[in-house]
């Protein structure tokens, strides 16, 4: 029998999926209300579901681990897997806005082009240090401002092209907390912020959304698109959740195409 393989998301989207799974008449039974169990059942023949880290799902899926999943636009973003997987459906819950911020008190720096002149394109005792989740996103945003290749500094900086050198900029990994992170050990972070109400609770203030309104997504591996054994459940899957989404705009096409 054909297996399709649906991962959904543990942690911050948990909840708010649990919920549009619920209106979608879909929700598994055994995610979240306290549960502890990372693989819970849907009653649709064929499917299987497991719970993973929402900054997991997108790159899973790009290698084929997970036919489809949930996940935010900006982790899919983030994993620069979008030859492999496709974003079928915005499902509308999970709103963010992916931000740029630093300390408030800089009243010099009301833009990112202010605060790549305040550290680049002057003499400074140290590079232009931010910090964050979004590795590629944050390399992409200084790219598209200077013509400096960042240095990176995390315990995973091998595995990138990416070299720890004397560039004036520098992205620090942040494994969380990262509104804490300025003025001592850093001047900026790129973070994601539902009100902005943490951040300026700790001094900083937004000077660029780096990407608005990412919401959460169904994605579906392409070649799982592809798969016409694996077609009916999937497409089981993306109308039931599709009555729940705020359009059904992005269905059609996606089987349209096969």
């Amino acid at each position: 029998m054909t297996h399709v393989r649906f991962a959904i998301p543990k942690g911050s989207l948990e909840k708010k999926a649990a919920d549009f799974l619920d209106r979608a008449n879909m929700r598994p039974t055994g995610y979240a209300e306290g549960s502890r169990s990372y693989r819970p059942e849907l009653d649709i023949p064929g499917l299987t579901v497991k719970v993973l880290r929402p900054q997991e799902i997108p790159y899973m899926i790009a290698a084929g681990f997970y036919d489809m999943g949930i996940s935010g636009i900006d982790w899919y973003r983030e994993s620069e897997c979008e030859s492999n997987v496709e974003d079928v459906l915005d499902l509308g819950f999970g709103r963010v806005d992916i931000v740029l911020a630093v300390p408030g008190k800089w009243a010099d720096v009301q833009s990112t082009a202010a605060l790549f002149h305040k550290f680049v394109d002057s003499t400074g005792t140290h590079p232009l240090r931010i910090w964050t989740e979004y590795l590629n996103l944050t390399a992409s945003l200084i790219r598209q401002h200077t013509d400096l290749e960042p240095s990176l500094y995390s315990p995973y900086a091998r595995l990138h092209v990416e070299r720890r050198s004397s560039s004036p900029v520098a992205i620090f990994h942040s494994f969380g907390a990262t509104e804490s992170k300025p003025p001592e050990d850093g001047d900026a972070i790129v973070d994601n912020t539902e009100t902005g109400r943490t951040l300026r609770a700790n001094g900083l203030k937004i000077i660029e959304k780096v990407l608005p309104n990412s919401t959460a997504r169904l994605l579906v591996n392409r070649r799982s698109l592809r798969n016409h054994d694996k077609q009916s459940i999937i497409r089981e899957v993306i109308d039931g959740l599709s009555a729940a989404a705020p359009t059904r705009s992005e269905t059609e096409p996606v089987f349209g195409h096969i």
